[in-house]
């Protein structure tokens, strides 16, 4: 124990690795121990070595979770590997840093309280992380992979993230980190048998959530109940339409909409960019589509780029009825920073094989008028915001939609997570969602949670699955940042409580 307390490598370093499993790889009991071994190292070091071991936890999560970076370089934008190396530095660099300076807060906060006893510790501990991954999400919105939620641990079970339809993810951070710390704690003091208060809270935790599983689907409102057509066409995305692909690409989308037509569904949904190029009413793929699905009077929920212009696009998503009309269309509103959009005027080109980057444009971020109620739009990496599905449901979505493309991620853990950062967002806002992710996970989750459907493929298949529509609107939707303004309060309060007992002891 001694050796695990004193050594600046052995706490951040195990953390580290069981942290990357259990939040990168959606691990359920891992979760619940991943920071055990970093809030161990914590006790008894100086604020710089904690800073220290922050930054070394931090390091190991990047190298653990940027590790695409490198090989994916090549093959992203045709350049040496040596840029993704660049890019995974810079990228490790910022996340180590923001770890080491958590901590160092932490630890140095933490030193107000120690007379004060272990629970308001933990409840500080629980505060901090909940508080610092809230602004770290605010500030990379633009960069997922820089998104990074203790919560997200507790995906892969129904019950744990129940809470979040009132308090969204942050409430289950909260509880994450909170049972960790309390771990944690008990361990360092040999206090054996208080090891049943943490085995408490979550126990007591998992009941809350089952209860409100529970009353929710009792009390489900439902308006309709939709027939939906995903269309997985799983093409990779860095083929190229050319003389030499493009019929076959071609015939292949249109495979998939025959079959789609023949189960009569109410609305076609298609993957993100599924037809890569831009809108024309007079496009002869969409009108050849419309001809076929004439007997079914589907209706079309379909990725394809909005021209600007000459390279600028809009990564849009349209609602076309059987007669071509275009009901509404959706802009993808939190772009990839340094891919879709640049930053500072850099860009990383993954899409310099086409030439384009993307623009974004509030004008068209509402959900998509459809003759069965409005969906709302999740475009690719919007799943992972909060922000952008409780939109949704706030301007009146009553069922969501995430068109995606996990293509250039196939071979990596992000393939799977967000799929769960979509089950998540069902949670937060209570609307059943639909996914259809070209090479990735694609089916229907409830807006209980519960998954309905998931399928990953590699040949282009359709599936059709039942979407239920409902008005509801939860209080995370409503208030998305109410519980890390509750976590704040506490920890200025206990802040303030300090500086007035130190104020009153000197004044005596």
């Amino acid at each position: 124990m001694q050796k695990l307390i004193k050594s600046i490598w052995l706490g951040p370093v195990t953390s580290g690795v069981l942290t990357f499993i259990a939040v990168c790889h959606i691990n359920f009991i891992i979760g619940w121990l991943c920071f055990v071994p970093l809030f161990i190292s914590l006790f008894y070091s100086s604020a710089k070595q904690s800073f220290k071991r922050g930054f070394i936890f931090g390091f190991v999560i990047s190298c653990l979770a940027f590790y695409w970076m490198i090989p994916g370089s090549e093959r992203f934008t045709g350049n040496s590997m040596i840029y993704g190396l660049a890019v995974f530095l810079i990228s490790a660099f910022f996340l180590s840093l923001y770890f080491g300076i958590l901590i160092y807060c932490f630890s140095v906060l933490k030193r107000i309280n120690e007379s004060r006893g272990f629970i308001i510790n933990a409840l500080f501990a629980a505060s901090s992380f909940t508080v610092a991954e809230a602004l770290l999400m605010m500030v990379s919105a633009g960069f997922p992979w820089f998104d990074f939620h203790s919560g997200n641990a507790m995906a892969d079970n129904v019950y744990a993230i129940q809470p979040a339809s009132f308090f969204g993810i942050h409430i289950i951070t909260f509880v994450t980190v909170l049972v960790n710390y309390m771990v944690s704690f008990f361990i360092v003091q040999k206090q054996w048998k208080e090891l049943f208060i943490p085995v408490s809270v979550i126990l007591f935790y998992l009941l809350a959530g089952f209860f409100i599983l529970q009353t929710f689907e009792r009390n489900s409102p439902v308006n309709k109940t939709l027939h939906v057509a995903i269309l997985a066409e799983n093409i990779v995305p860095d083929i190229k339409w050319d003389d030499n692909t493009g019929n076959v690409l071609v015939e292949r989308l249109l495979d998939l909409n025959r079959k789609a037509t023949l189960l009569k569904p109410d609305i076609m949904l298609w993957s993100e960019s599924a037809i890569p190029w831009t809108y024309s009413k007079d496009d002869d793929l969409v009108k050849e589509v419309l001809k076929i699905t004439a007997p079914s009077h589907a209706v079309h929920i379909m990725g394809i780029n909005t021209a600007y212009e000459e390279n600028e696009v809009y990564n849009s998503a349209y609602c076309l009825l059987q007669d071509g009309t275009v009901a509404g269309r959706y802009d993808k509103q939190f772009l990839l920073s340094l891919i879709e959009q640049p930053l500072s005027g850099l860009l990383i080109p993954f899409f310099s094989s086409k030439g384009f980057f993307v623009r974004d444009d509030t004008t068209h971020s509402f959900p998509l008028s459809t003759p069965y109620g409005k969906a709302g739009i999740m475009i690719c990496n919007e799943s992972a915001v909060p922000a952008a599905a409780s939109n949704m449901a706030m301007h009146g979505a009553t069922f969501l939609c995430n068109l995606s493309n996990d293509g250039w991620f196939n071979d990596t853990y992000i393939v799977n997570m967000h799929f769960y950062n979509a089950r998540l967002r069902a949670v937060e806002t209570r609307k059943d969602v639909v996914i259809n992710c070209n090479n990735g996970i694609s089916g229907l989750i409830r807006a209980s949670g519960n998954i309905e459907e998931s399928q990953r493929n590699t040949e282009p298949y359709v599936s059709m699955v039942d979407v239920n529509t409902n008005n509801y609107e939860s209080l995370a939707s409503k208030y998305p940042f109410l519980f890390v303004y509750l976590c704040t309060v506490y920890i200025l309060s206990i802040i303030a409580l300090k500086i007035i007992s130190k104020y009153k002891r000197t004044s005596k």
